[in-house]
């Protein structure tokens, strides 16, 4: 099982052909990222393990360890941002008949982030049963590392067979919905889960919202997560108790936190900001005290706030 936020969690990136893995693990959840506008050579996928042991949970789930930051840049290249999004797919047999066939995909999320019970995107596709079977069985070729682990791939198997919506065979001409979103560095990036499952022979069937990733490239260490439906819908703000300062570090101490959720300090220069800047990592919340650090604090004046997510 996956393990959850205020566990370590295992993982890391591995360099390999897709031929070592040979087809993708069904249910399991991929996250890739491709640059067609970058002209990279390669793309960055990561088997985040079984779908479901990260979507049964009731908190807040860290795959950070799976996440290689220099993979990433090695895909973006000189680029400002490139595409990335999780599909999962799986087409089990029973008796020698497919039984169930099962597809997951995220969609950009568009607001609500902190309330995981509201999806911020909004999925009115629905998939037949064969569309269920021929997404599955065209991602046959896709890089598929081991769970928990990702790499780059030469033969740029997530941009020909899940981005392009020309042509047939791909699982965005498949299921009419392309899972990826922008994302660059120095970004946040929600996207909402969606799964739909048919276990007939006919008719067609909805998705239904499981929950939303964030990946935080904002700090010095990428922060990647999955806010299942069934976490808290709401979060009390965090209260800064204290602010201390040695040479040009300044220590942010917040009480009202909830535990396994990150929260993010922020700047201003100014009492009546038109925005805020975030500085340094987010922060996972251990018990309900966080502390935050802003490591570059060479202004004369700072204002400081902490955001939960």
């Amino acid at each position: 099982m996956r393990n959850l936020i205020t566990a370590a969690v295992f993982g890391g990136a591995i360099l390999a052909s897709s031929s070592a893995f040979g087809q993708i693990v069904g249910n399991d959840l991929y996250f890739g990222f491709q640059n067609q506008a970058g002209g990279g050579t390669e793309d960055y996928i990561i088997n985040l393990g079984a779908a479901s042991a990260i979507i049964s949970q009731s908190s807040v789930v860290d795959l950070s360890g799976d996440f290689s930051l220099s993979d990433f840049d090695a895909v973006l290249g000189a680029s400002s941002s490139m595409f990335g999004g999780v599909i999962g797919a799986a087409n089990t047999s029973t008796s020698g008949q497919a039984n169930t066939a099962d597809v997951y995909l995220t969609q950009l999320r568009s607001g609500g982030v902190g309330t995981p019970s509201v999806a911020g995107s909004s999925v009115s596709q629905q998939l037949s049963r064969n569309q269920d079977n021929t997404t599955y069985a065209d991602l046959g070729t896709l890089f598929s590392p081991a769970a928990g682990t990702g790499g780059l791939d030469t033969s740029k198997s997530w941009e020909s067979l899940v981005e392009p919506a020309f042509g047939t065979g791909t699982f965005q001409s498949n299921t009419g919905l392309n899972p990826d979103s922008p994302v660059g560095t120095n970004s946040v990036l929600y996207e909402d889960l969606w799964y739909t499952s048919s276990s007939t022979l006919t008719g067609t069937q909805p998705f239904t919202y499981l929950g939303y990733f964030t990946l935080d490239l904002t700090g010095a260490n990428p922060k990647l997560t999955f806010t299942p439906k069934n976490a808290p819908a709401s979060l009390t703000p965090p209260v800064i108790v204290s602010v201390s300062k040695a040479g040009t570090t300044v220590t942010v101490v917040s009480s009202n936190a909830v535990p396994t959720y990150n929260y993010q300090l922020q700047y201003t220069t100014s009492l009546n900001p038109t925005n805020w800047t975030s500085v340094g990592s987010s922060q996972v919340a251990g018990t309900t005290m966080v502390t935050n650090s802003d490591t570059a604090a060479t202004g004369a004046t700072r204002f400081y706030r902490v955001q939960a997510h």
